[in-house]
């Protein structure tokens, strides 16, 4: 913005160089949000958690058909429908971590495998059939059971089923999976036996008959249609969770409650949670994040709302006259000297520290003054320069010392009696203390009055 009295110009190098003087501060910002934004979103999700499970313990106490005749006909068709999926997804799931078969390679299992003819007997297909349904039985899975190892010894015994895969075509065939840690001979034994026992029971029914075994080994076997089915499986419960997710992010939050108590009762779990009061590592960072933006953001916004200089290069960039120098000098105490980090203030300032400052623009000065035939120089103090005085007063002794030019020091409230007899004039400005329209204003007049202005310098 730029106006005949009001100017603001932002040099977003020196503001970088600002902002790492303040480390301390920002340091300081920056751990009081890492508290006190998790804490916020931590009382926050509290809060919605305590009104969560309130509502959710009311719904709990109510029956199935009382729970869903809380809804209208289309909610409730949404939550039946959501809840059918997550039984689905939960019995899947179940599987998945339960069974032993899910866990293997279908493309090389290790099993025994048998297959044997029956002979002399008319009814062939018959006793082959009642060959495969007994060998889906409890007693033919207690036996593959004894032989597994430690690690599925309690396995339901669905899952040990799967184990026995039994077919007939003419001829029975049988293959047996072998997880790690089976005693193949232990099975072996066992599924002999009970074959023979098996065997006995048909004869026993008046259908007498001979077998010959054709295969009778253990071996490696690529199993695609089970390998197809553990696929489908997975594929559909992706699907599944797709779908059970978009459904309960269009749902109300009453549906969701009623949702999750539903679900509770079809699982068979009772909600005994308490909502806990925890900060997460991911808000202690964000909080520490806001804290230092924050921080940057509202010293940005005082620079720009300031009437203040704080621009090094105000001279020549802002009023486009000579900028002649810059004199920097630390000296900051209390609590300011805390806020400005001193180490990094000369770092920055190490080309315009004091006297090595203070000489190259006297010299900068008295050159102009030389190549331009000047003899009476007003040294003008824009504004409240007691901040720099002692800075303002070296540079006004030394440029005293030259015989050549007569140096008038100008401070406070500028007139045109001050300005009488001076042919040219320097403007020294001091950093948070100047003004621009104070600036601006001398300007004006030394242009009124055509007196020169060779150029300005900048204290802080």
């Amino acid at each position: 913005m730029n106006t005949s009295d009001n100017i603001i110009n932002i040099n977003l190098k020196e503001y970088f160089w600002s902002l790492l003087e303040q480390w301390k501060c920002i340091l300081i910002a920056g751990l009081v949000f890492a508290v006190l934004v998790p804490a916020f979103l931590a009382f926050k999700n509290y809060k919605e958690d305590l009104d969560a499970k309130a509502s959710r313990d009311s719904l709990s106490a109510m029956s199935y058909e009382d729970l869903l005749n809380t809804l209208n006909e289309g909610d409730r068709e949404e939550v039946l429908n959501a809840a059918y999926q997550a039984k689905l997804i939960r019995d899947q799931e179940e599987y998945n971590a339960n069974s032993i078969f899910a866990g293997m390679n279908s493309e090389k299992l290790p099993v025994l495998h048998y297959a044997w003819t029956i002979d002399d007997s008319y009814d062939v297909e018959q006793i082959a059939a009642a060959y495969v349904a007994a060998l889906g039985d409890s007693e033919t899975v207690d036996v593959v059971r004894q032989a597994l190892g430690d690690e599925y010894k309690n396995a339901d015994d669905i899952y040990v089923r799967e184990l026995i895969i039994a077919s007939s075509n003419g001829a029975v065939d049988l293959k047996i999976v072998l997880p790690e840690g089976t005693d193949a001979d232990a099975l072996n034994t066992g599924i002999m036996a009970r074959l023979f026992e098996i065997h006995n029971q048909i004869d026993g029914t008046a259908r007498k008959h001979t077998v010959t075994y054709i295969v009778s080994e253990k071996q490696d076997i690529a199993y695609a249609e089970i390998a197809g089915e553990l696929i489908a499986r997975n594929n559909d419960l992706v699907l599944l969770q797709e779908n059970y997710d978009s459904l309960v992010l269009s749902m109300s939050d009453y549906q969701r409650n009623v949702l999750s108590v539903l679900n509770a009762k079809d699982a068979g779990n009772t909600d005994t949670s308490t909502p806990a009061f925890g900060f997460s590592k991911g808000n202690i960072v964000i909080g520490f994040a806001v804290g230092i933006f924050l921080y940057a953001f509202i010293y940005l916004v005082l620079i720009v709302f300031s009437s203040k200089v704080q621009n090094p290069e105000l001279f020549s960039e802002t009023f486009k006259t000579r900028n002649l120098g810059r004199v920097s000098s630390y000296r900051y105490k209390g609590f300011s000297a805390f806020v400005h980090g001193k180490t990094i203030y000369k770092m920055h300032r190490k080309e315009s520290m004091d006297d090595a400052a203070v000489k190259a623009v006297t010299d900068a000065v008295l050159s102009a003054c030389a190549n331009k035939d000047l003899h009476k120089v007003g040294v003008i103090l824009a504004g409240d320069m007691k901040a720099y005085s002692a800075q303002c007063d070296k540079v006004i002794k030394k440029l005293k010392g030259s015989s050549k030019t007569d140096v008038v020091k100008i401070e406070g409230d500028l007139n045109d009696s001050a300005l009488e007899g001076l042919d040219s004039a320097v403007i020294l400005a001091g950093s948070g203390k100047s003004k621009y329209r104070e600036i601006n204003g001398i300007m004006r007049l030394c242009g009124y009055y055509k007196k020169e202005i060779i150029g300005g310098i900048y204290f802080d």
